[in-house]
């Protein structure tokens, strides 16, 4: 992850927008399909549970398409039926508030079994994104969806980097509020970033104080697994998410603006 982001950081600079593309029409899926993925979520995933049914619905919509829109590749573990789908989830969970969530840049998603190494390096990772595709350890997936509490979670992680990444660098399918968002956010969070790391002593964990991209997605971890005791103890923070991501976990409808 590390080498990945000093390139990243490397790229990350002021470009031009470009033109919004024609996203897939968000047709309801129908009640066989609606039934089986919603049994497949609600068994991991509080954040689909407390949704009301209207956005339930819309929910597993963004699910289908998103599992329809990419090629799953299984590394050391046998391919079952809740891997996909459970991995979409994730990603529809971190970009439900916004109107383009297909991460179109990326055509693969890489399910490995444990945690693993990459190339030379003997650092172990369970989970990373790249280039070519996103990259999850399935052991610890079920891992962070089975504490709500700790602040961790792997697949919301490695989500809001590949959302990241999608807005700045993907050819199309970029979202322009996101963008717009996130540079104010990347602004204005600078100076919490800058007092976390003076004092040392912050409600998120220490890797944030990584870098800024790092501080983005341990940041997005919190916001989804304590929204609550995010908001309690950095309510600025909080409120800069809320704005970049265009919800708030903390209400029964969680999207803000439905317009977007």
């Amino acid at each position: 992850m590390l080498t990945f982001l000093r390139k990243l950081n490397s790229f990350f600079a002021p470009q031009k927008l470009e033109a919004p593309v024609q996203l897939p029409v968000e047709e309801l899926v129908s009640d066989e399909i609606f039934n089986h993925y919603s049994y497949i979520i609600s068994s991991r995933i509080q954040y689909f549970n407390d949704l009301p049914f209207e956005l339930k619905q819309k929910f597993v919509n963004r699910v289908h398409q998103y599992v329809n829109h990419k090629q799953f590749h299984y590394i050391g573990l046998e391919p079952k039926e809740e891997i996909p789908v459970l991995t979409a989830a994730s990603a529809v969970q971190v970009t439900f508030g916004l109107k383009s969530y297909l991460m179109q840049h990326f055509k693969n998603i890489y399910i490995l079994a444990d945690a693993y190494r990459m190339d030379n390096d003997e650092e172990l990772y369970i989970g990373h994104v790249a280039p070519e595709g996103i990259y999850l350890s399935w052991k610890h997936f079920l891992f962070g969806y089975s504490d709500n509490t700790d602040n961790i979670n792997v697949a919301v992680h490695e989500m809001s980097h590949a959302l990241l990444f999608n807005n700045y660098f993907a050819k199309y399918g970029v979202d322009k509020n996101f963008r717009a968002n996130y540079d104010k956010f990347s602004t204005t969070t600078g100076p919490i970033l800058a007092d976390v790391i003076t004092k040392r002593q912050s409600y998120l964990r220490n890797y944030a104080l990584t870098n800024i991209h790092e501080f983005w997605a341990v940041s997005v971890e919190a916001f989804f697994e304590n929204p609550a005791d995010l908001k309690i103890n950095m309510p600025q923070l909080y409120d800069a998410l809320c704005r970049v991501l265009n919800q708030d976990p903390n209400t029964t409808y969680k999207i803000l603006k439905p317009e977007l």
